[in-house]
């Protein structure tokens, strides 16, 4: 689940979830041009007008964000209902005044500061009916009172919220994978059921807690899996398929409350643990490697990236290739890799890798697969791996070789450990990621083609 993005048209239902009623597909922008219209009066303060225009948006962003309907099964992101949503009225005039606030501010939505879903920023009129979030009604006296919008919002929703603003706008996908999700596989969309499943459990105890939720669908992930089934009256096949997916889905969102003004929140620590902060000039370690190698592999099919040299440590020419990168995608030319810089940038190296066929020849250099490899992991990148490694103990007989077998098993964890240890790598000591592949493929490079590996010639590692 990543970092919330304006999605280019939102589909609404016109009536009640489950009335027997049309589907309408609108732009974001004309749905909250049509809401806007038919909430609150054009003749209101402008203050007032846009911050009811930016709980407005929060609420929609909300419903989309969290999947709310869709999770359900239903083929809609939010109805016309207020009972429900908020009243969207199909083919009404769209007020000028309204429609120009729209424009500008459309793409900008309500969050608490640490928490990344959009505010659900309930309302009401608050005089014939209250709640506890914004009273429009009320907006409006405080707006005549030369309170700006979200000082506004403020009163409502507290001090605590942080208006986000210029949020890309981007084409929607729902977030359940292509595939059924098995024992064995590995990635983002296992880790991000691992972390859902181990916060139901607080909930629901009776699911085990998974543990490490690496992204490793190990058979700790199976069991989970199956108890959440059996508990939610699904097939309790241990397999995470659209409908378990989208149960999973629901549940997690319903126990976090991320459907209500006073929701438990949801931080980037609760979706992932390979991006956890922010990285900009000054920055160094592990995760500047990361992205210094997808930038410089990214560069050699995409001529706008500028490479970044990989040494680990985030300086003025590791912001210039981060800028290029955002500029090629239309991300906002901060030069820090954020969230959605860190998500695109993944996103962008894995497709090109996709391409690829992973099959050994001597010489021939690989990319990372795009996945972390551990123990218990099978595949072509693991045989590749292997025989890396194999070659590099002609060597270095400290790193002891292994059959190629294509499974990643205790004594290639054991070669990995040594590989790392020889060559002071940061991180778990038997776990693969971008750098470590990076390194291991450097140096096999560099002595099939006769190279002798000295010290210094790897910035950032220390070669014995």
């Amino acid at each position: 689940m990543p970092e919330p993005r304006i999605p280019e048209q939102i589909v609404v239902h016109l009536g009640a979830p489950d009335s027997d009623a049309m589907n309408v597909t609108e732009s974001f922008a004309d749905y909250i041009k049509n809401v806007a219209s038919s909430e609150i009066y054009p003749t209101w303060p402008e203050e007032a007008l846009r911050a009811n225009i930016l709980a407005q948006i929060s609420v929609a962003l909300n419903r989309v964000y969290t999947e709310f309907y869709r999770s359900r099964g239903y083929n809609f992101d939010i109805t016309s209902s207020p009972a429900y949503d908020q009243t969207y009225v199909y083919g009404r005039d769209i007020f000028s005044n309204i429609s120009e606030i729209v424009d500008e501010i459309f793409n900008s939505y309500i969050r608490r500061r640490d928490f990344i879903e959009p505010l659900f920023a309930e309302f009401c009129d608050g005089v014939e009916v209250n709640c506890n979030g914004l009273e429009q009604w009320g907006s409006v006296e405080l707006a005549e009172q030369g309170l700006n919008a979200f000082s506004i919002l403020q009163r409502y929703y507290g001090n605590d919220i942080v208006l986000e603003e210029n949020v890309p706008v981007e084409n929607f996908s729902e977030s359940a994978p292509a595939v059924t999700l098995r024992e064995g596989d590995t990635g983002r969309d296992v880790e991000l059921i691992q972390r859902k499943l181990n916060r139901i459990s607080a909930n629901f105890p009776g699911i085990p807690k998974i543990y490490p939720a690496d992204g490793f669908f190990g058979p700790s992930t199976t069991d989970a899996v199956r108890k959440f089934q059996e508990v939610f009256d699904l097939e309790d096949d241990g397999l995470v398929g659209r409908a378990t997916w989208n149960q999973i889905q629901f549940i997690y969102n319903a126990v976090k409350r991320l459907y209500a003004v006073n929701s438990e929140g949801l931080r980037i620590t609760d979706v992932t643990t390979r991006y956890t902060e922010t990285l900009s000039e000054g920055s160094s370690g592990e995760g500047v490697l990361t992205i210094q190698y997808y930038l410089s592999y990214i560069a050699l099919f995409v001529p706008t990236v500028i490479a970044a040299a990989m040494d680990g440590s985030f300086g003025p020419a590791t912001t210039n290739a981060v800028r290029s990168f955002q500029r090629t995608y239309g991300l906002p030319e901060t030069g820090e890799v954020d969230r959605a810089t860190w998500d695109r940038m993944e996103n962008v190296y894995y497709d090109i890798v996709s391409e690829i066929d992973y099959e050994f020849y001597g010489g021939r250099i690989l990319p990372f697969p795009g996945r972390v490899l551990r123990e218990g992991i099978e595949g072509n990148d693991v045989r590749v791996l292997q025989e890396y490694l194999n070659y590099i103990s002609n060597t270095y007989p400290e790193i002891s070789r292994v059959s190629v077998d294509g499974v990643f098993g205790p004594s290639t964890a054991e070669q990995v450990r040594q590989f790392k240890q020889l060559f002071d790598l940061p991180g778990d000591p038997d776990r693969v990621n971008a750098p470590v592949w990076n390194s291991i493929a450097d140096i096999y490079d560099d002595l099939y083609n006769g190279a002798s590996v000295n010290e210094g010639q790897y910035p950032g590692y220390e070669i014995s």
